[in-house]
């Protein structure tokens, strides 16, 4: 089954060359018909073959699983021991003992040097099994599976560049099936005639990536996450400083090991977008040059336009410095003989993303946790500080109208109906008691907020999806329940009708069933996997404490209610102006809670 999801903004952003401008114009629908490909090609496996995200890493991505470490059961046998240019080189993968595979992806690399760009091409091989592949601004350099058909052997053809590349190194990547796959299966293949090594920029790793954060507004601009950090206290964030036609960028995270990637786009939205991911993993380093068109990121050569590129990891965060040209291009994923520029003459949103690599590779996992994407287009000749956030602004919304809802509303009216009916006296305004007026009042705005909310997520998500998590399941019961909880109120019985007392009880029952519920969707949601750690953690806190405090507060009341039932009843107007300032106070520390658990959406 193949379900369209939409996804917030990863890391990236971009202005179109004049070239491609006309191209775009369709962009809307041509990514969403991407978008379900791509997550057909998900749920099958890619058993249509390796998706163009894997040209430079060659690394199955089957639902984040890890390749095999043991020795490959396989035999590649390469029948020319060197090549000269142009000549044909002969490849054999079988299965050893019989054993068979359903994948293989096989490229060509120099051993030395720009060992990025993808060598030679494909010639022959067997067509009902494998096809050649266009990769980056390539011709049939890289070999795929086409189908989950189960095979022993493979016979390939590859001819070797016209002009001689140096010394070279052939890629393997063979597929057992879903589960089980090995990569990084290296054969050389010697140059005949040995040629000096063309000189590439390297990247270096430092102990210490010295970022000066005194200068963020001064002579640095700065991203700078969560919004109420300085520096030092940062979870995530990058400087960035004006080098006339360059740009000095320095990003970190607090992970020790994985990726970090910085992005830039003319929206907020993923898709369309060009990022810079620095990798860190075993001691083994990697700056990559990338592309997302929709839901994954299409790694591109960085053809030695990125300088001084430094990896480092101190104070358990990862650090990486580079510096990039203003103008930089890809190659465009939806017409792969066009090239789509990125100019930072022009402002864009920039976004931060983080995560993992695949062992034993440089390959970087999608995303766990939502990116951070600034508030506004950065302007990147400014020394501006900018903040950004994880959540989308509707996704914020939905979460401030709940907590509203839930922790204010539906608190004082539990609160009111059950201790303080007697308090009000006999009052009476718009034909009931000011008690019940009151109740009904915070009752049905609590369950307005919520609907009003539930629509609002309902639209971010585009309608309930097959990735959704407890958290929503929860948000659906809780919806019904209030809906039905209005519903009784409003059909409530008089008070000497035989069944008063018992929906009294449901009443009284239901509710806090509504009430719970609602507590559990908010610690639900703060421990969705796509909340960042920080966020995470700070919710849980916040939502923690509002539970106990209201927890407390009522068996306060309950302790108060009984032991005034059991003493007789007598100064009752002193008793009352007790239950108001208690009352007041209740409010203060639930709006107290309230604005720290807005903090949780907003600052983060």
């Amino acid at each position: 089954m193949c379900v369209y999801i939409p996804q917030p903004a990863l890391i990236t952003t971009h202005t179109y060359s004049h070239t491609s401008v006309a191209n775009m114009s369709h962009k809307g629908w041509i990514l969403k018909v991407y978008g379900i490909i791509c997550c057909c090609q998900l749920v099958s496996g890619f058993a249509a073959g390796p998706p163009f995200s894997t040209c430079l890493t060659l690394f199955p991505k089957h639902n984040g699983l890890e390749a095999q470490t043991t020795e490959p059961p396989y035999t590649i046998h390469i029948q020319e021991t060197e090549y000269i240019p142009g000549q044909d080189i002969h490849i054999s993968v079988r299965g050893k003992h019989e054993r068979k595979f359903m994948g293989l992806q096989i490229a060509v690399h120099r051993d030395k040097g720009d060992t990025e760009e993808l060598m030679g091409e494909f010639t022959s091989f067997p067509s009902d099994k494998l096809k050649a592949i266009n990769c980056i601004d390539g011709k049939k350099n890289m070999i795929g599976h086409k189908n989950k058909e189960i095979v022993k052997e493979a016979n390939i053809t590859w001819k070797a560049p016209s002009v001689n590349q140096g010394n070279l190194t052939i890629h393997f990547s063979i597929v057992e099936n879903f589960d089980n796959f090995w990569q990084n299966i290296l054969k050389p293949l010697p140059s005949q005639v040995d040629i000096p090594v063309v000189p590439v920029k390297q990247i270096s790793k430092l102990e210490n990536i010295n970022v000066d954060f005194e200068e963020c507004g001064k002579s640095l601009g700065c991203i700078l996450y969560p919004s109420y950090c300085t520096g030092d206290n940062c979870y995530a964030g990058a400087t960035f400083e004006d080098e006339g036609n360059r740009t000095r960028f320095k990003t970190f995270v607090g992970i020790n090991e994985g990726y970090i990637s910085l992005g830039f786009s003319d929206d907020r939205l993923m898709g369309d977008d060009h990022t810079i991911s620095c990798t860190y993993k075993d001691d083994h380093y990697t700056v990559q040059h990338g592309y997302n068109p929709l839901y994954f990121n299409y790694r591109q050569y960085k053809k030695d336009e990125i300088d001084d590129m430094t990896v480092s990891v101190q104070d358990g965060k990862l650090y990486c410095e580079f510096t990039r040209p203003k103008y930089m291009s890809v190659v465009n994923m939806m017409n792969p003989a066009e090239r789509l520029g990125f100019d930072l003459n022009n402002d864009y949103y920039v976004m931060i993303a983080w995560g993992y690599v695949h062992r034993g590779s440089a390959a970087v996992t999608h995303h766990v946790e939502l990116p951070v994407t600034t508030a506004s287009k950065v302007n990147f000749k400014s020394t501006i500080i900018y903040r950004g956030s994880a959540l989308p602004g509707l996704t914020q919304t939905h979460a401030l109208l709940m907590i509203v809802a839930w922790i204010l509303f539906t608190g004082l009216a539990t609160i009111i109906a059950r201790y303080f009916k007697s308090s009000f006296g006999e009052k009476m305004a718009f034909g009931a008691k000011i008690w019940f007026q009151t109740h009904r009042a915070a009752a049905v705005i609590a369950a307005i907020i919520t609907a009003i909310s539930f629509i609002i997520i309902f639209v971010k998500v585009d309608g309930f999806t097959e990735v959704a998590e407890a958290h929503a399941y929860v948000g659906i019961v809780l919806m019904a329940v209030t809906t039905l909880q209005v519903f009784g109120g409003l059909l409530r019985p008089g008070p000497d009708s035989k069944i008063r007392p018992l929906f009294n009880w449901g009443h009284w029952l239901m509710g806090k069933t509504a009430h719970i519920l609602a507590a559990v969707s908010i610690f639900l949601a703060f421990t969705i996997k796509l909340i960042p750690k920080t966020q995470s953690t700070f919710g849980v806190v916040i939502a923690s404490i509002w539970v106990v405090c209201q927890v407390l507060w009522e068996l306060f009341y309950e302790l108060r209610r009984r032991r005034r039932e059991s003493q007789e009843k007598k100064e009752n107007s002193i008793l009352q102006k007790a239950d108001m300032i208690l009352l007041v106070v209740y409010v203060i520390n639930m709006l107290i809670v309230l604005a720290v658990s807005i903090m949780a959406i907003y600052f983060f």
